[in-house]
C-alpha cells in the first residue's frame, strides 16, 4: 500500500470505531482519521437514560477515552461536521471551511431524530435523546421538570418513559404509528404495547394527533386533535431516527432513503463505502436495499467495510439481535425481508 493512504472515517459509533480499528490492525502505517461532529469519543448510546437518572456515572458511558485512540495512532476530530464530499478529488468539506484529503472513505454517519413534517412548525418545542449532547443540554431540565409530553414512541422513546417513570415524573405519552418509521407498527401490536405501557401508571393517547402545542412561562399547553388538553413542563418527541447523510447529497453516492452500497457495503463511488445505521445495504435474497439497526449490525458492517476497502471480498450479513422487546412486541432491528420470526424471536 501506498506511504500516503489516508483512510478516513466519517462517524463515531459503533460501525465506524471498529471499522478504524480494523483498518489500524490491518494496515499499521496508514494514516487514519475519525471525524465527528459530537464533541465527545466513543460512547454507549443505550446508557443515556441511565446517566440521565443518575445510575451511572459519565465515565461509564465511555467506551473510548482519547488516550485509546493515540495508542492506536488514530487520530479523532471532534466537533466537526462534514459539509460536503467531493468524490472527484477525494475532498471532504468541513463546515468551518477547512478541507480534508483522503484516499479511501468509510461513511458511518449513523442516524439523527426524525420530525415529522406535520410537528416542522413546533420543532422549537420538541426535544430528543438521540446523543450526548442532547443529554448534556437537557439532563437538569429533565431531572428539575414534574410532566412530561411524550409524542410518538419509538425503541428510545418507551425506554425514556420506563427512565421518568422511575424518577417519579408525570407522563402523558400519544402513541404515533408512524413512530417506529421505518417500521409498520400494526393495531395488534399498538394495543399490546398500550396494555403494556399501564403498568406504568402513564397517561396514554392512541388514534389522535396533535392540535398544538404553546410556550407559557416556561411551560408548554399541548392540545390534541379530539381535544385533549394537558399542561406539562417539556414535550419530547421519539418518531424514528432518519439515516444522517446531508453532506453526501449532491456528491454523486447514489441515495435513497440512507446511503446505497452492494453486499460488500461498498457505494457506486469507487473508494468510498458506508455501514451502520446510515447504509442501505443490499440483499440478494429480496433483491432490495435494506438498513439495519442495533449495536451488533453495526459492528460487524463496521469491520466488514474496513476489510472490503483493503481489498477483501466479504458479503455481510445481518447478525446479532434481529429483534427488540418493545414493552412485549418483538420490534424486527432489520428491514431484511429474509428473517423468519419463529426461529429468531427470541434472539
Amino acid at each position: 500500500m501506498p506511504d500516503n493512504d489516508h483512510y478516513v472515517i466519517i462517524g463515531n459509533g459503533p460501525a465506524g470505531n471498529h471499522a478504524a480499528a480494523t483498518l489500524r490492525e490491518k494496515d499499521k502505517d496508514a494514516k487514519i482519521t475519525i471525524i465527528s461532529d459530537e464533541c465527545t469519543p466513543f460512547y454507549y448510546k443505550h446508557k443515556l437514560t441511565d446517566f440521565i437518572a443518575d445510575d451511572i456515572a459519565a465515565e461509564k458511558l465511555m467506551v473510548n477515552f482519547l488516550d485509546s485512540y493515540k495508542v492506536k495512532d488514530i487520530r479523532i476530530r471532534l466537533g466537526q461536521k462534514v459539509e460536503k464530499i467531493d468524490p472527484d478529488s477525494k475532498l471532504l468539506f468541513l463546515r468551518h471551511r477547512e478541507k480534508i484529503k483522503y484516499t479511501k472513505l468509510v461513511i458511518a454517519s449513523g442516524s439523527r431524530a426524525r420530525v415529522l413534517p406535520s410537528m416542522s412548525g413546533y420543532a422549537d418545542h420538541l426535544k430528543s435523546i438521540t446523543s450526548y449532547t442532547d443529554v448534556m443540554e437537557y439532563k437538569k431540565q429533565i431531572r428539575k421538570a414534574k410532566a412530561f409530553f411524550i409524542f410518538g414512541g419509538d425503541l428510545v422513546g418507551f425506554k425514556f418513559v420506563r427512565m421518568l417513570r422511575s424518577m417519579g415524573k408525570i407522563i402523558t405519552i400519544l402513541i404515533c404509528p408512524n413512530a417506529f418509521w421505518p417500521y409498520d407498527l400494526t393495531d395488534d401490536m399498538l394495543a399490546q404495547i398500550t396494555e403494556s405501557l399501564l403498568k406504568f401508571n402513564v397517561n396514554i393517547i392512541t388514534n389522535d394527533d396533535i392540535l398544538t402545542i404553546k410556550s407559557q412561562n416556561g411551560s408548554f399547553q399541548v392540545k390534541t386533535q379530539k381535544g385533549v388538553e394537558t399542561n406539562v413542563d417539556m414535550v419530547f418527541s421519539f418518531n424514528g431516527l432518519i439515516p444522517d447523510i446531508e453532506f453526501a447529497k449532491g456528491s454523486g453516492i447514489d441515495i435513497d432513503h440512507g446511503i446505497l452500497v452492494n453486499e460488500y457495503l461498498k457505494t457506486n463511488v469507487n473508494s468510498i463505502y458506508a455501514c451502520g445505521s446510515c447504509a442501505q445495504i443490499y440483499n440478494r435474497a429480496p433483491k432490495s436495499y435494506t438498513t439495519s439497526i442495533g449495536w451488533p449490525n453495526a459492528v460487524v458492517q463496521g469491520e466488514v467495510a474496513a476489510l472490503n476497502l483493503l481489498g477483501d471480498h466479504k458479503v455481510i450479513e445481518s447478525v446479532g439481535q434481529k429483534y427488540f422487546d418493545l414493552e412485549g412486541v418483538k420490534i424486527k432491528t432489520t428491514w431484511w425481508e429474509d428473517i423468519d420470526i419463529d426461529k429468531d424471536h427470541n434472539a
